[in-house]
């Protein structure tokens, strides 16, 4: 009996910093907080009964993370059904830019959806989680360069998805903006 609170302790001991960002990221990949929360305590159900097979402490946050992403991946038709309109970036607004920023996340939204369930938590974890590009190959069982290729390619199949959506929309190439913004700044600083 001892030995199981020692490891709770331990489990929880690790985790605890993680909780926020894993919830935050959680949502993002999800698309919206309540199916975030629930991809959340599958991932972490997971996490808890494989944790006696993690050796080392140090890679406690990678493993966590690969968990998630693997249980997004499981559960993707699950998830796509239940989100709507889901956009990772940028939160719901009431406040005069309310429309700017709406049809903004509409734009993200189209940019991110052409991505794989990987390619997503990848971009995520970089951009918005501000992952470094070390501890994503450590992640991933990839080397850096291969990542950074792979964020590039990322980033110009959303300019072309987000341009190709434009082009059916009122908006048209000219109103790209926001969401043409934040991928080609994304891509000059690679």
């Amino acid at each position: 009996m001892r030995g199981d609170n020692q490891q709770q302790d331990r489990f929880y001991g690790l985790l605890e910093p993680e909780l926020p960002r894993l919830q935050a990221f959680c949502q993002k990949l999800a698309g919206n907080p309540d199916t975030g929360d629930d991809l959340m305590q599958d991932a972490l159900y997971d996490a808890w009964k494989g944790f006696g097979q993690l050796r080392q402490a140090t890679a406690f946050k990678s493993w966590l993370y690969q968990i998630v992403i693997n249980r997004y991946r499981t559960n993707l038709r699950q998830f796509k059904k239940r989100t709507e309109s889901a956009l990772p970036f940028i939160g719901d607004v009431v406040d005069e830019e309310g429309s700017r920023l709406r049809a903004a996340r509409e734009r993200l939204n189209v940019a991110m959806a052409c991505l794989s369930a990987t390619d997503r938590a990848l971009v995520t974890l970089h951009e918005l989680e501000g992952w470094s590009y070390s501890e994503l190959a450590t992640m991933f069982g990839s080397n850096e360069g291969a990542l950074r290729t792979r964020l590039t390619r990322c980033r110009l199949r959303m300019r072309e998805t987000l341009r190709q959506y434009l082009e059916r929309t009122d908006e048209g190439p000219s109103m790209i903006g926001v969401g043409e913004e934040w991928i080609a700044a994304k891509q000059k600083r690679s």
